[in-house]
């Protein structure tokens, strides 16, 4: 995953929407990059992203 280290601290990218965050990311899965294919295992998302993107995509899987 794209880093970056300021006074210390290491910053991040989300590989969904490319915001900058620090902390802990999270598994992108089941969003699949723009070609269609998982990201690889190393990429993370944002908690923006994990809330809006990752988890209503996950619940719909569910089929409940």
């Amino acid at each position: 995953m794209p880093s970056t280290e300021r006074n210390g601290i290491r910053y991040f990218s989300c590989c969904l929407c490319g915001d900058i965050f620090r902390g802990f990311g999270n598994n992108p899965d089941p969003i699949k990059d723009e070609e269609g294919k998982p990201f690889d295992e190393d990429e993370e998302c944002c908690d923006s992203c994990n809330n809006t993107k990752v988890m209503p995509e996950r619940f719909k899987q569910l089929d409940l």
